[in-house]
């Protein structure tokens, strides 16, 4: 089960460029996200958005991710 939620939809190839990190970082770019902030980030996946996100939050900030997938 986990390969079905590990890889994204209509995708075969995982070894080509990660489309998902140019999303993640554009998501954290038009958010509002102040410094020091907590965030939640549900279905993170491997964290495209989980990691721009804290270092909008900066070292006072905190941000959880949670996902179905261990990887």
């Amino acid at each position: 089960m986990e390969n079905f939620w590990s890889r994204p939809m209509g995708v075969t190839d995982l070894s080509g460029p990660n489309y998902w990190d140019y999303f993640g970082v554009r998501l954290a770019e038009h958010a509002v996200i102040h410094p020091g902030a907590m965030l939640l980030d549900v279905a993170c996946g491997t964290g495209s958005s989980l990691f721009p996100a804290a270092q909008t939050t900066g070292p006072d900030g905190f941000v959880f991710g949670i996902d179905i997938c261990p990887h």
